[in-house]
């Protein structure tokens, strides 16, 4: 094998690590990937709680709220249920809303007796998951205290993930 195989071989393989790096790097931190609602007014979206409360997002505006679209047939969204809890309880300055997305009234009922929500969830009962661009759950936004959409993340939070988001909403 000649030199210039082995530079050529080597190239590739730094070249292709790159690219494989990028690619987890970008799944990872899929914040960056739903550039439709970021910069802009909080589309208005309300749920309704499991005792009949219902929650109004736009209502919030004051505070940073963490705007959470799950569904009960979403293994992920059960996975980051408590790092969403956990975060309710220490950010007590920070509304966390959960929005359940595409669900039955029974598969919103049965979840919520398994893996009940520490903060407001329920069906969304104004607005739309697709007027925030919600293409895969769990789907989280981080709203500032204006109403703005700052950051969204695509995928189950860990504890680390969401300080980050926190801190850009944070007073």
């Amino acid at each position: 094998m000649s030199r210039r195989s082995l530079a050529i071989g080597a190239v590739a393989v730094v070249l292709g690590s790159i690219l494989m790096l990028s690619l987890a790097w970008g799944l990872q931190h899929a914040a960056l990937s739903n550039p439709p609602v970021l910069g802009k007014t909080a589309p208005k979206l309300a749920i309704q709680t499991a005792t009949g409360d219902e929650v109004r997002v736009w209502d919030l505006q004051g505070k940073p709220v963490v705007l959470n679209f799950w569904a009960s047939w979403c293994g992920p969204c059960v996975e980051e249920g408590g790092v969403l809890a956990d975060g309710a309880k220490a950010h007590a300055d920070v509304a966390f809303v959960g929005a359940n997305n595409q669900d039955t009234a029974s598969g919103f009922s049965a979840f919520e007796q398994r893996h009940p929500h520490s903060y407001p969830a329920g069906p969304i009962v104004t607005g739309t998951y697709q007027s925030y661009g919600v293409a895969a759950l769990p789907a989280t936004f981080f709203i500032n205290s204006d109403g703005v959409v700052v950051a969204s993340f695509t995928g189950p939070l860990d504890a680390t993930t969401l300080d980050h988001y926190l801190a850009l909403i944070a007073s």
